[in-house]
């Protein structure tokens, strides 16, 4: 093994320990908080209609959804499924005239993922993290401003008792109360974030404090969202889109979300290329790149299914989820053989 390929390596099989490194005692901690206010869980679910039940669409929120205008398919089509989308894709969701039936939200950040739902204190929390400026989503979030996030504020209010909102208890008190505020019917979850076996699994700590039902994440709010279809809802015929895992091949590295953190970690330039391999997607031979975060995403998800024995429907049309138990599709396919 070539010591570039060693230290991708390296990096990929450190990640887990890494976010449980830092996320752990804020898990706990907001677990507690949450405890308070999860009065239902996924558990408590109401059955779906006839309708609802036959067919799905997952929205994630990678960049092919904004470039590929797939909301506007969606819109335009007859889908009488059932909607699912991630809190990152739920604005652009509602911007488009799509109320999802099912939002999830699973990342610990404290300020980060409100933004997500229109945040109060959008000032405070952006004055120093350009974490959205690095990224290739859409534009109303890289360039966002004072009037775009009250604008999202008055959106998600006006639909937020429409929605079933997924709540992981990792869920930050920012994200808490706000969802709180704005009205969302609200169903409560652990992320199992470890084998409950052990005795010092936090995933096991996780439901001494709670009780909530836990299921895979695969370390994402995406892949969550597919094991929620798959799993709680039983949809087996779920289309994901969004689910990039990558990034397009004219993105510069500096706006990757971890690029910081991996320019500090290696010591040339020839070793940070290293870590931004890159993959062809099979469907329409476009070249995207990836970096250590999304590939452990991306294996993450490639063995659930290998595991459960599922099969997943991608119709994202770009990125790097392919493999084996791995359909590819394309949108406006799915949407005929669905209406």
């Amino acid at each position: 093994m070539s010591n570039s390929t060693s230290l991708f390596s390296k990096l990929v099989s450190d990640i887990q320990g890494i976010g449980r490194a830092r996320h752990e005692s804020k898990i706990l901690e907001y677990a507690h908080y949450n405890l308070a206010h999860n009065e239902k869980s996924t558990r408590h679910l109401p059955s779906l209609p006839d309708h609802k039940k036959q067919a799905a669409i997952l929205i994630s929120a990678g960049p092919s959804v904004h470039r590929l205008g797939q909301m506007e398919q969606i819109k335009k089509s007859c889908f009488r499924g059932t909607i699912i989308c991630v809190d990152g894709s739920l604005i652009k969701c509602l911007k488009n005239g799509i109320i999802p039936d099912f939002v999830l939200t699973l990342d610990p950040h404290p300020s980060r993922v409100v933004r997500w739902f229109g945040d109060p204190n959008f000032e405070e929390h952006t004055k120093h993290d350009d974490y959205f400026n690095r990224q290739d989503l859409d534009v109303d979030f890289r360039k966002n401003s004072l009037h775009q996030n009250n604008e999202n504020i008055r959106l998600i209010n006006e639909y937020a008792p429409n929605i079933k909102l997924c709540i992981a208890s990792s869920a930050p008190p920012t994200v808490t109360d706000r969802v709180k505020e704005a009205g969302f019917d609200m169903y409560w979850w652990n992320p199992l974030v470890d084998n409950p076996q052990e005795p010092e699994s936090l995933t096991r700590q996780l439901y001494q404090i709670n009780k909530l039902p836990c299921f895979n994440t695969g370390g994402n709010v995406g892949t969550a969202a597919w094991v929620f279809a798959n799993s709680i809802l039983k949809i087996k015929n779920t289309a994901v889109i969004g689910v990039d895992l990558g990034y397009y091949s004219d993105t510069p590295m500096e706006m990757t979300q971890t690029y910081y953190e991996l320019h500090d970690y290696v010591k040339t330039p020839e070793e940070l290329k290293t870590l931004f391999p890159e993959f062809v997607f099979p469907l329409t031979q476009e070249k995207f790149y990836t970096d250590p975060t999304y590939y452990w995403y991306r294996k993450n998800f490639l063995d659930l299914l290998q595991t459960s024995g599922e099969r997943a429907i991608n119709c994202t049309e770009a990125g790097t989820f392919f493999g084996e138990n791995v359909t590819l599709l394309k949108l406006k396919d799915f949407l005929r053989e669905n209406a």
